[in-house]
């Protein structure tokens, strides 16, 4: 399933749901839906309607949240939590970067995405992130919250791909590219850039979360290729 049949899928859940009267009603996170059942077990949900939804100018703007189920723990998942599982693998999983970048790439445009196909290219040694990593991710989300439970284990290539998925497509449904905004786009730059800074020394991976966490546009970066932002659309 890719991005465009995620989006439809989630806008049929909520329109079966009444996600319009629940938002109406001032009702958040009153409903839950089971989206993936991973071969590890672990299962990924929909939470909704989230805090920040709300009816502009007639229309819903969908706000929702992605819940992992893994290892006994049931938590939320964040673009923080995505950029902090990829550079750990890559820093102290030992996955290659270019591997891991590629794939990330691929899925970006919208393809049907194969681990299998990338052999070993995505193998790594599992690994969750260390306290002085998450400590860096809670220093550089200031004054708002990062949820290290979201990052108190790694997520096996299947997880972190499929909660990728879900996570962004959220950008696609409320910041149409086709309507001048980044949509996706915002969310893969962000991922590449932690795959950058895992191999680069000139920007630190708490700059990327600060990036992922700005209420704007933010210039790309001189050092980094992103011409793979222009085949999403």
């Amino acid at each position: 399933m890719n991005f465009s049949d995620a989006s439809t899928v989630l806008e049929g859940i909520f329109l079966a749901n009444n996600f319009e009267l629940s938002l109406k009603k001032g009702l958040k996170h009153t409903h839950q839906r089971v989206l993936e059942t991973c071969g590890s077990g672990t299962i990924i949900s929909v939470s909704f309607p989230g805090y920040k939804a709300q009816m502009k100018q007639g229309k819903v703007v969908y706000d929702y949240r992605i819940d992992i189920e893994k290892c006994g723990v049931k938590t939320a998942l964040s673009h923080a939590n995505i950029i902090v599982d990829i550079y750990n693998k890559i820093r102290n999983g030992g996955l290659f970067a270019l591997g891991i970048g590629n794939a990330l790439i691929e899925v970006s445009e919208d393809s049907p995405f194969a681990l299998k196909s990338y052999g070993s290219d995505l193998a790594y040694n599992q690994i969750k992130p260390p306290n002085e990593l998450l400590h860096k991710m809670v220093s550089a989300h200031g004054e708002k919250s990062f949820n290290k439970l979201g990052n108190s284990f790694d997520l096996t290539l299947e997880e972190l791909f499929k909660s990728i998925k879900w996570i962004v497509v959220q950008e696609d449904i409320n910041y149409p590219i086709e309507a001048g905004f980044e949509g996706r786009r915002m969310a893969f730059a962000r991922y590449l850039e932690a795959v950058f800074v895992s191999q680069n020394d000139t920007y630190q991976i708490e700059e990327v979360i600060t990036r992922a966490l700005a209420h704007r546009r933010v210039k790309p970066w001189l050092e980094m290729d992103y011409t793979f932002l222009k085949n999403i659309n």
